[in-house]
Parts: C-alpha cells; structure tokens; sequence
C-alpha cells in the first residue's frame, strides 16, 4: 500500500501539472495505469484500499493545481469508475492476472483499454457538462491521455506484481549489467532527443531523426531486461518526452504553433514505444516457454525412453541417414555415429539377419508394402561382437504425393539380451 500511494502520488502530481487549458486534461495519466494495474492484479477484497487511496490522491491533485472542487470531482470519479470497471472484465477473462505475456491476453487488453478510455471520454464530458465546467470539443485529448496512460502504467505493475527475488534460476549478472548499460543510455539518448538545451550544446541542433534513438535501447533494454524491464523504459522515455514536448522542447515541438498538436504527437510517439515494446516482449515470451516446454518433452522422453529400454530412430531413404534417440551405448554397446548410416547400421545386423533387415527397409520406403515390414526380428552386435536380439516396429511417413521421406520405428529389447556373438 506504502508503495503504491508513493508511486501514484507522484505520478499524479508530476502528471497533472501539463494540462491543456482547454480540456483541462492531462498530457500522460500513468497514475490510473497504476491503479488499473494494481486492481488487475490483486484480489477484490483489497481494491477498495486501492480506491480510496487513489481517489483521495487524485484529488489532492487536481486541487493542489487549482482545478475546482467539482472538476476536480469529475476526473477522480470516471477514473476510478472505468479503472474498476476494466479490472473486473478482465479478471474474469484471465488467469493468471497479472499475464501479459502471451498475445491472446495482449490483444485483450489493448481491447479493454480502448474501451475504457471511450467510456472515460464520455463520462468526462457528461461530468464536466453537469457541473458547468464548459465540455471541451477536444474529447480526442482525453481519450489518448486516459489510452497512453494505462498502456504505460498498467503493465508496470502486472509485470513487477508477480516478482519475487531469488538467488538463482533469475536472469544472469551478465544480463543485469547488459540491461543497466542499456537503460542508462536510454535515459541519455531520451534527454538528448527531447531535452532542447542538451541536444544543443551536444549536437547544435535539434533534429526530429534523434527520437528514433531511444526506441533501440527500449528494445535492448526488453530484449536483456524481459517485460518488466520493459515497463521502467517506457515510463522513463514517456515522462522524457512528455515533459520537454510540453516546454516546447524536443523534435515535436515545432507543432506546437497551434496547442496541442505537438502534444498529441508526442503521445502517439509513447503509444507505438509502448506497444511495440509490449508485443515484442509477448512474442518473445511466447518463444521462450515453447522452448522451455520442448526441453521438458525431450527430457521426459529420453528418461521413458531409458527406463523402458527402447530406442526410436528416423531414417532418411534419400540419404541414408539415420538419427537415433536413446541410450544406444548402454542398450546395445555402440554409439548413434556407429549407426549413423544404413551401411552402417547393416554392419553391426547379425550376418544372418541382414538380408531380412535390407528386404524390410525396401519394404518400408513404399506406402504399398510398407504393411508387410512393420516390424522386423532380428539380432544386433556391438562393437565387441556380442549380439541382442531386437524387435524392431517402425513404418514410413509419406507426403501429399504418397512419396515416403522418412522412415520412424522404434527397437526394444525383449529380454533375453545376450544371445550369443557375432560370427563374423
């Protein structure tokens, strides 16, 4: 709770003191990023701590900036209300909640977002009209505020919600100093795009081509640093860019002539940082755990295959060639290279078994008499001459054209190992 009315509070008051005067809304709202994001990743028991904090933050704020009591009342209100309305949609789509990392879940979220700040846009409006506020004609100000604002705040905390320090099985010191590296240079190359005075003394100028800088080490920083990483770099280059735009700084500010149009550039600028950022790091995830998951199947295969004391290979009939999975060294005494091509694996077949073994490949290599081979007996001898008998079950698999390109099968022992020697 300390944490979060901290990072809200200073979010807000940082925030809400670039307003249009017109709109009287904000440039950035990373603060309702903050809470949607906390209400999204907590159970519903403890939101109303959340909202009252929050609620009583927001208000302070647009107080303190001189906002009248009842506008004042308005922002706080539909935030709070689309904030709570977009958690609770989403809590009953996703588990877990705190999950961006998939692109099912991503697009969902883009979805709710998109919604939620419509239906902020025109609560806004209702509210400031009721109250006599003057509703603005730049309902489009509140809308990309409202949309950019959870796009940077809310994956802040899904993504640092689930963290939990450990001493190992984390990501490498390598990979901490790389993303540190990286991170640092963001901040400079955001200072030295959008900060006028630095690009200045630095370059001598100000050049629009200088706001691409940052977005490469945002995505070096998500590719070292994950998505959480990820999140810090985006609040960091959004409040950068922000800030300055709104000085009348940096490569957008030479739309500033009619107001506004400078900021909803910049904007947009935060929003594709964000959003490429975020599918990136989702697809990249998605990688990672299909790599991760294609390890665990090949472990659990080799150790079944092991235990069970079976062999599967897959021959090529174009090549030749076999590839072998399995404990071939300790089932039959001979390495996958001594069986690696069917010359090969012939040599090792007991003398006597060989023409039926050569007869059951021909077989297999035709889709038509591929049934008549489907499992071969025959004996096996290791490097030291010592023979097994062995069963082997296999068959082809063909293409569209009924043309066999690869032959799988799988050898099993049937127990009675050591039946003699091979006579050579």
């Amino acid at each position: 709770m300390a944490l979060f009315a901290v990072v809200y509070g200073v979010l807000a008051f940082l925030c809400i003191g670039i307003r249009d005067p017109d709109s009287q809304s904000t440039l950035l709202w990373p603060a309702g990023g903050i809470l949607l994001g906390a209400l999204m990743a907590s159970r519903r028991k403890d939101w109303l701590g959340w909202v009252l904090i929050a609620g009583a933050l927001h208000l302070l704020a647009g107080m303190w900036t001189g906002r009248a009591l009842p506008v004042s009342l308005v922002y706080m209100l539909t935030d709070l209300v689309v904030m709570c309305g977009i958690a609770a949609v989403w809590r009953k789509r996703v588990l877990p909640h705190f999950n961006l990392q998939s692109p099912s879940n991503l697009a969902y979220f883009l979805g709710l977002l998109l919604v939620g700040a419509i239906v902020g846009t025109v609560l806004n409006s209702l509210g400031l009209s009721l109250v006599n506020a003057g509703a603005s004609t730049r309902v489009y100000t509140w809308f990309v505020a409202d949309l950019i604002g959870n796009l940077v705040g809310a994956p802040l905390v899904i993504a640092w919600s689930a963290f939990r320090a450990r001493r190992s099985g984390g990501s490498t010191q390598t990979n901490f100093y790389f993303g540190l590296i990286w991170f640092v240079l963001l901040v400079a190359s955001a200072a030295l795009a959008f900060d006028g005075p630095t690009s200045v003394a630095v370059l001598g100028s100000q050049s629009y081509e200088l706001s691409y800088l940052p977005l490469l080490f945002v995505v070096l920083v998500a590719l070292v640093w994950d998505q959480r990483g990820l999140t810090l770099a985006t609040l960091v280059l959004a409040l950068v860019a922000a800030f300055n735009t709104a000085q009348n700084e940096g490569p957008f500010a030479d739309s500033m002539a009619f107001f506004g149009n400078g900021l909803l550039e910049v904007q947009g600028y935060i929003g594709a940082a964000c959003l490429a950022g975020l599918l990136m790091t989702a697809i990249i995830s998605t990688r990672n755990r299909a790599l991760r998951d294609a390890a665990v199947w090949k472990l659990r295969f080799e150790a079944a295959l092991q235990g069970s004391q079976h062999l599967v290979y897959e021959y090529d009939p174009a090549s030749q060639q076999f590839i072998w999975a399995g404990d071939t060294r300790g089932l039959l005494g001979l390495t996958p290279s001594d069986l690696a091509t069917l010359d090969a694996f012939l040599k090792h077949v007991h003398p006597a078994d060989r023409p039926q073994v050569v007869e059951g490949f021909d077989a297999r290599s035709s889709v038509r008499t591929a049934a008549a081979a489907a499992e071969l007996r025959f004996r096996i001898c290791s490097a030291t001459d010592q023979c097994f008998r062995v069963v082997d079950t296999g068959g082809p698999l063909a293409d569209l054209d009924d043309q066999v390109y690869r032959i799988n099968g799988l050898l099993r022992l049937p127990g009675n190992d050591d039946v003699g020697h091979n006579p050579g």
